[in-house]
């Protein structure tokens, strides 16, 4: 649990609604906007006026004692926490006074009501009892759904992928948005993917173009027919509700906190290291995710959180920003998944990273391109999986091949490199950084090239004794 105490300058960004709000706390505080500044006998709130657009300053307390720290301003601002939240917690840190002073009168009501509704919360009504009538009523609607995917992949495939005109692009694109109503939202997505890639072509399509555009006729076809196998099984056996089987998530599911922990899908006392992140823009479906990937300092297994922002939604949903500091999280939820399952938790605790804790990364890191190779293709078999997988890979050389070609070494064995679209100039300041890395461990993502039939690597960050270098 944060207390005052533990507060520093990377707690006070991620809290941050946005880059934005940040900058702009750090503005206030360096130009002084708060008129007084207090804290409680028992540092568990600070508290003071800040100056305002108006005559009247606002309210502003940070208070740490409950189980997360709880933000409040007077002001209008509908981001939260907000910029003068932030910035007192900014002014704290700067180490102006604080003195004590009594918890005001208005903090202390808020405070009540907040522990009234914990101690409601901790004898919660009767979970809803589940519906399988419902539930069963679902999956035949997402049955009539799968039907209709599986007409448009024959239609495509019978047709031929380079034939498909404006006017049938219209159509289909008709057709995906019909997918709404049967409650297949990853089936819908593959075909307006499908439908965009069709209307980018040229009249004459290069390899690289129907390459992209059979890998994802062939993830629709695969997708309606495991799909339609896996309701069927539970139809045939009665076991309608949702379980811990991928598939659910592969018909565009979405799992709640309150499902995973009732499936059994957690793990307690995990301590995270992020070794990358970065927002991938999806212009196809509208939306912005914040992705990162962290590694377990105990098991080595290396896990992604995602942040999912629709384009409609951006003013209104926080984004996410990397995070330097180990987090500490006491219970972990993880999704059903291969190499590098989702995860999410509701608390964690930031520590900082320390040489040993660079050093114990390195330890876990693969033993070799030829093992990776392996544990990555299996998983990249499974066509309604990730197109790609996240590595930690040792390394004693970074090199250029006879043609100009970047390469990662380690043992006698090489690992083609390219850049990754959603990282720019990653490629090039690894190669820039060359020289004075001997060696060490590169974390990146392995994806298969389909027109060269062989894997190659995207580093993301580079693992050294005492530092994490983010490409």
């Amino acid at each position: 649990m944060p207390d005052l105490s533990s507060v520093t300058e990377e707690f006070v960004r991620t809290s941050a609604p946005n880059p934005t709000a940040f900058q702009n706390a750090k503005k206030i505080s360096q130009k002084g906007g708060f008129q007084s500044l207090f804290q409680s006998e028992d540092h568990s709130l600070i508290f003071g006026e800040c100056a305002g657009s108006g005559k009247t300053p606002y309210s502003t307390s940070v208070d740490f004692s409950g189980d997360a720290p709880v933000f409040r301003c007077s002001c209008p601002s509908r981001q939260f926490p907000c910029k003068h939240g932030l910035a007192i917690l900014l002014d704290y840190l700067a180490g102006k006074p604080f003195p004590t002073a009594a918890v005001p009168e208005e903090v202390e009501r808020k405070r009540n009501k907040l522990a009234a509704r914990a101690e409601k919360a901790e004898n919660p009504p009767a979970p809803k009892k589940s519906n399988p009538a419902a539930a069963a009523k679902k999956l035949h609607k997402q049955l009539e759904g799968l039907a209709l995917a599986e007409q448009f992949a024959s239609d495509l495939l019978t047709n031929g992928i380079a034939s498909v005109s404006s006017a049938a692009c219209a159509r289909y694109q008709e057709l995906a948005k019909q997918l709404g109503d049967y409650y297949l939202t990853e089936p819908q997505a593959i075909i307006y993917e499908i439908v965009h890639a069709a209307g980018q072509q040229s009249e004459q399509p290069d390899d690289a173009a129907l390459a992209r555009m059979t890998a994802l006729c062939v993830r629709l076809a695969a997708s309606v027919r495991k799909c339609r196998d896996y309701i069927n099984r539970k139809l045939e056996s009665g076991e309608v509700l949702p379980d811990d089987d991928a598939l659910f998530e592969a018909m565009g599911g979405v799992r709640t906190l309150a499902q995973l922990k009732e499936l059994g899908m957690t793990e307690e006392n995990v301590s995270l290291m992020q070794l990358a992140f970065f927002v991938r823009d999806d212009s196809v479906r509208q939306l912005l995710t914040d992705t990162a990937y962290w590694l377990d300092l105990r098991s080595g297994a290396i896990v992604h959180t995602e942040n999912i922002r629709p384009y409609k939604a951006l003013k209104h949903v926080k984004a996410e920003d990397s995070v330097s500091e180990i987090q500490n999280i006491p219970l972990l939820c993880r999704y059903p998944g291969g190499l590098n399952p989702r995860v999410r938790w509701e608390s964690a605790t930031p520590a900082p990273v320390t040489p040993e804790s660079y050093q114990k990364a390195r330890q876990l890191c693969e033993p070799g391109f030829a093992d990776a190779a392996k544990k990555v293709k299996n998983e990249l078999k499974n066509t309604l999986g990730q197109s790609e997988a996240a590595v930690l890979l040792p390394f004693d050389a970074i090199a250029l091949t006879a043609d100009g070609q970047p390469v990662l070494r380690f043992q006698g064995e090489s690992l083609r490199l390219c850049p990754d679209p959603d990282v720019t100039g990653n490629l090039d300041t690894l190669c820039v950084m060359a020289p004075s890395i001997q060696t060490g461990a590169a974390f990146g993502l392995m994806r298969w090239d389909r027109l060269q039939n062989t894997l190659y690597f995207c580093p993301l960050s580079v693992l050294t004794d005492d530092a994490l270098i983010r490409l």
